[in-house]
Parts: structure tokens; sequence; C-alpha cells
């Protein structure tokens, strides 16, 4: 069985090779088998050129997909009209109302913190700034920078909450 496995992989391989290269496609070795698997379903004597006969087969499973794969294109195209009336996933109207209304009383509350807690917050929530840096800036501390965020944090979360 051994020595006539090495010249049917090799058959096996140039043939998948010809099918790939008429299709252009990944799934040449899947029709090349399912070609064969036909070819060995029918009567041997009805067939003359098993190689072409094959190949021909491997053909036309490659276009029966293009076919099935242009129809369901054709399909989804006349079914537009469904497509429209599929639900907005975005927020409503109302949900984008009530957050701009959670927006507006948030920079409310930014205006009432005191100055530099105010600064050393935007510094870091908004410019992305590390407390380092916020503590180079404005000339304090890192512990001072860590306080004045906490206060801020503490603050806004009961500010939003009234």
């Amino acid at each position: 069985m051994a020595e006539n496995w090495f010249p049917c992989q090799q058959e096996w391989l140039r043939l998948c090779r010809r099918i790939k290269s008429l299709t252009h496609r990944d799934d040449a070795e899947d029709h090349l088998q399912t070609a064969l698997a036909n070819y060995y379903e029918r009567a041997k004597d009805d067939v003359t050129h098993p190689e072409a006969y094959i190949t021909r087969s491997a053909l036309n499973l490659h276009l029966n997909d293009l076919k099935k794969a242009s129809s369901r294109l054709q399909s989804f195209s006349d079914d537009r009209d469904i497509t429209l009336e599929i639900e907005d996933p975005g927020p409503s109207q109302e949900d984008v109302y009530a957050s701009g209304q959670r927006m507006d009383r948030f920079h409310e509350g930014c205006r009432q913190l005191p100055e530099k807690t105010r600064q050393a917050f935007l510094l870091n929530r908004v410019e992305k700034m590390k407390y380092r840096e916020i503590a180079l800036t404005l000339g304090m501390s890192e512990s001072s920078v860590e306080k004045h965020i906490a206060k801020a944090l503490v603050f806004l979360a009961s500010w939003m909450d009234h």
C-alpha cells in the first residue's frame, strides 16, 4: 500500500495546484476532494478520461459556490427595506438629552471646586498628566496633588448625586 501512496499523493498535489490556478481560491482542495468522491461513486465505465472528469467536476463545484454566493448577495440587496427597519443601536434622543444634562451638572460641579483642586483634577483627568508632572506644573508636592484629586473626586461624586 505504501508504494502506491506516494504516486497518488503526487497526482493529488498536481490536480490541486491545477484547480487552485484555475479558481484562484483556497477552497480548491475541498472541491477536488468532493469531485473525487463523486467520481468514485459513479460507474467507472461512464468516464473515459478520469483526470479531466475530476478537474471539470471540481471547477463546476467552484462555479456553483460562486453562484450561491452571488444569489446570497442578491437576496441581501433585495432585503434592503428590511434592513432599514432594524432598530438603531445608538442612544435614544432621551438618553442623549439626559447625558447632556449630566455633563452640564458635572461642569458646574467642576466650577465649584477650589482653583488648585480644579487645576490638578483637570490636568490629571483631561490632559492625562501624571501626578509628578502636575506637581511640577502647579509648584506643589505629589502628595498635595493626590490630595487635591481625591478631594475633587469626593466632591464631584457627591455633587452628581444631588
